[in-house]
């Protein structure tokens, strides 16, 4: 879900910004024209008066970039439902009317009141099989309070982005992308997992595990067992799924994204899954202007993600 805004930026600066309960995540990135991408974050504690929490953040990453940046602000996992339907057997150009036809009955307000932005996945292999296509839908009042968050704060966005894109933007970064990668980031409300290959997202799946449970369960090794192993069966029936559906080749390897208290937690997925599963060091992905702490990183990964998206990806409709 998109909006645009006539305000002119450098088209190589792109700054994410997702509000996590109290903290206000940042991320820029920078692309530079030998194809580095420079990624810059930090996360500020949220006030009453937005203007804090931007001065807060020009202090962290720098006043001129994001000055320069075009915004990518990312809805909360609650502010949006995503609805995966067949995709509607009728022209480009009727496929927004159509899709909001037929999902006014799945949401719990009023269709006009909803924003709808969708997206399609790839064609299944079974010839059989109808294409399937997601439905991003959150209501209008969602939309502008996103929106006037970032415009409050003197910055101004022209992307609205979920977070299940924005981990879709770190994984086609992965090297394991070009064969086929599994990416698996927890937060604060629940695990994300994707699944990617040479840049085409295959698989979306939310975990309900959240970061702090795993923390939690890290004392206790009964607790993480009986944790891991009820992740491990989500993430081999969506493996599962990936391979049968699109008849591709096994992934052989999940990608863990960055936080604290993990390697307990990795060991045990590997051992359930039987395959290699590895931990993710963004400086290790990308040029970092200032070494970026193990917990930062886990907290502002969805900024970065955003921040990640190609302007060339965007596509404007009205909010």
């Amino acid at each position: 879900m998109l909006r645009r805004f006539k305000k002119a930026h450098s088209a190589n600066v792109r700054a994410g910004v997702m509000q996590d309960g109290s903290r206000i995540e940042l991320a820029v990135v920078r692309r530079l024209a030998d194809g580095t991408v420079k990624v810059d974050a930090d996360n500020v504690e949220d006030t009453s008066d937005d203007i804090d929490w931007a001065r807060d953040s020009h202090s962290g990453i720098g006043h001129k970039d994001l000055r320069e940046a075009r915004v990518s602000t990312v809805l909360d996992a609650d502010a949006y439902s995503l609805q995966l339907i067949e995709a509607p057997n009728v022209p480009d150009a009727e496929i927004q009317q159509a899709v909001r036809w037929r999902i006014q009955h799945l949401i719990e307000f009023p269709i006009d009141d909803a924003v709808v932005e969708t997206f399609e996945m790839p064609a299944p292999a079974n010839p059989g099989a109808r294409p399937m296509i997601y439905a991003v839908v959150a209501h209008h009042d969602e939309i502008v309070k996103a929106i006037d968050r970032v415009k409050n704060a003197k910055l101004y966005p022209d992307v609205i982005d979920i977070p299940e894109l924005c981990i879709r933007n770190v994984a086609t970064q992965l090297p394991q992308d070009a064969d086929g990668a599994a990416f698996l980031h927890f937060t604060d409300d629940c695990g994300y997992l994707t699944i990617t290959r040479r840049g085409v997202l295959y698989m979306i799946r939310r975990i309900e595990t959240r970061r702090g449970e795993l923390a939690d369960a890290d004392d206790d090794v009964f607790s993480l067992l009986e944790r891991s192993a009820g992740v491990a069966l989500e993430v081999q029936r969506s493996l599962d799924y990936y391979e049968s559906h699109y008849d591709c080749r096994p992934v052989n390897e999940l990608v863990l994204g960055p936080g604290h208290n993990l390697d307990t937690h990795a060991n045990t997925l590997a051992e359930n899954l039987g395959i290699k599963v590895s931990r993710l060091n963004l400086d290790d992905l990308f040029t970092v202007g200032t070494e970026i702490r193990p917990d930062v990183q886990s907290d502002c990964l969805l900024a970065i993600g955003a921040a990640l998206r190609s302007n060339e990806a965007t596509r404007a409709v009205a909010a």
